[in-house]
């Protein structure tokens, strides 16, 4: 379980979706996280060359703001890098493409749409942010 949270707040911090962050009554759909994923890889993918190196996942990580307004330090930057690109890197080539990242990002909506109506509710969100908030504290994720 501590593996499924550590990598729910790679994913959180990546792909930095609202949803996550927002409040009970917001809700997010596949669609809108798609959105706000390509959105983001294309900001990440600075070479244009469209795939995410480990140094470019490391260089947007450590410009992004968690939930609390803080940016991960460089520490944390490279292990959220290095867990992205282990779990994303399907064909094992060091780099990320965009059908890599959407199909992670597919599988991660799929797991927190946990009442699988399509949309990541206030709840499904809080749970999500409850399990990011743990990985990177070193806790276990809470119970769905």
């Amino acid at each position: 379980m501590k593996h499924h949270a550590t990598f729910a707040a790679a994913l959180v911090a990546f792909l930095s979706l609202p949803a996550l962050a927002a409040t009970a009554l917001a809700q997010e759909t596949r669609a809108s996280a798609t959105a706000k994923l390509d959105k983001e890889f294309a900001a990440s993918d600075t070479n244009k060359d469209g795939s995410l190196s480990r140094a470019e996942v490391e260089a947007r990580m450590a410009k992004m703001k968690m939930g609390s307004g803080k940016s991960l330090d460089a520490t944390h930057a490279k292990r959220v890098a290095a867990l992205f690109i282990a779990r994303a890197d399907t064909n094992k080539d060091g780099k990320v493409s965009r059908a890599e990242s959407d199909a992670l990002m597919g599988a991660v909506f799929s797991a927190y749409d946990t009442n699988r109506d399509g949309k990541v509710d206030g709840a499904e969100a809080a749970r999500a942010r409850a399990a990011a908030n743990g990985a990177v504290k070193g806790k276990a994720a809470p119970a769905r």
